[in-house]
């Protein structure tokens, strides 16, 4: 009984650093279809003169934007509540807040200029992300090797201090 109770305890930094890793991966993921939506939204706006409540509409056809994020977002715009608030408490993927701030004023400020000053508030938007998103990536593959060999390191440490 007391080797199972050590075992357990000893994997605990095995489970923080998956953990890591896969928040690490989840924001990647994040900043890889935020990018593709503002994309969508700048073809929409370009080619076909749609309004945001148009695009978010048709988005919701697209199987990439119908996720649990995407959802309360357009939610959250349709019902005027505070999107930074909901982002917040949006604990799945963890953004920081500076995160919260940049998407939240991507969605606040979708719509409220003529159609070319929406298409340079995309292409100023498709920029950061996808360089949040090397960033982000970038981080995955180093720091994910990093803290999964780190933790497996202290997980064997522990159980050998522990027996």
């Amino acid at each position: 009984m007391r080797f199972i109770g050590i075992l357990l305890l000893s994997l605990t930094p095995i489970l923080f650093g998956l953990d890591y890793r896969s928040s690490l991966k989840k924001r990647r993921d994040l900043y890889l279809k935020l990018r593709s939506f503002v994309i969508f939204v700048k073809e929409q706006i370009r080619f076909c003169g749609r309004e945001r409540d148009e695009i978010f509409a048709l988005s919701d056809t697209n199987l990439d934007f119908n996720d649990s994020f995407f959802k309360s977002v357009k939610n959250a715009i349709k019902n005027g509540e505070n999107l930074t608030k909901i982002l917040y408490n949006f604990n799945d993927i963890r953004l920081k807040p500076k995160e919260i701030i940049e998407i939240s004023t991507f969605f606040t400020e979708l719509g409220k200029t003529d159609t070319e000053g929406q298409i340079n508030h995309c292409d100023y938007y498709i920029n950061l992300f996808e360089q949040v998103g090397r960033n982000l990536s970038d981080a995955y593959t180093a720091k994910s090797r990093i803290s999964l060999g780190l933790s497996f390191s202290l997980t064997a440490a522990m159980f050998i201090i522990m027996i």
